[in-house]
């Protein structure tokens, strides 16, 4: 039996920008690493022996303090990187909706076969992230793992466990700010909880609506 935890990042400058990030290196605000130190403290009650992460610095920064507490190793990839959003990426949603009409309705309306202008599409981050976890679920020694990563790539996952394909994406909901989704694997996936942040009290944050 393995049980592997799923973490988004917490609050960035560019979720407070209301921007599309993409793949530009953000930062947590104060407020990002104060929800980063709460979730750690939720973790512990998972005996967690490996994270990895994106090697964004804000998935790198939020994975920190759970090393720090459980002091378990971590191993930094892009494979968990978020989507490459081309054009997008820096842009606000509004300006997005604006100058990217077509492909931006597509991305709210069925996101699942989204491509942003210039970028990677839903389907190569699908294929991308799912390559990274199964290899991970199927050959890390470790039995409880931690992967700190972006809104995208989680949904990805959660949908390639509960549909196996990305289409599944469009029925899947977005992660909070440091929320926590924890699975067991025994052959078969089995959730335990999802999206979970009721831990972080007055700082739980959302996406956007218009994303």
């Amino acid at each position: 039996m393995k049980t592997i935890l799923l973490v988004r990042h917490g609050q960035s400058e560019t979720n407070v920008a209301k921007v599309f990030t993409g793949q530009l290196n953000a930062s947590l605000t104060p407020m990002g690493i104060e929800q980063a130190e709460r979730m750690a403290r939720y973790v512990v009650q998972y005996p967690v022996e490996k994270v990895y992460a994106s090697s964004l610095q804000r998935a790198v920064d939020t994975a920190a303090p759970i090393c720090r507490l459980l002091n378990c190793p971590i191993e930094t990839t892009a494979d968990f990187w978020e989507i490459d959003a081309g054009a997008w990426q820096g842009l606000s949603f509004e300006e997005v909706a604006d100058c990217y009409p077509v492909s931006y309705a597509l991305w709210r309306q069925d996101f699942g076969n989204a491509h942003p202008d210039g970028g990677e599409s839903c389907k190569q981050v699908y294929d991308r992230v799912v390559k990274a976890f199964c290899h991970i679920v199927e050959n890390t020694p470790e039995n409880v793992i931690c992967i700190v990563s972006h809104a995208i790539p989680i949904r990805m996952i959660e949908s390639y466990i509960g549909y196996g394909s990305v289409e599944g994406a469009n029925k899947m909901p977005w992660a909070p700010n440091a929320s926590v989704t924890v699975y067991d694997y025994d052959g078969t996936f089995h959730m335990r909880v999802q999206g979970v942040s009721d831990f972080l009290e007055d700082l739980q944050s959302n996406l956007p609506k218009t994303i």
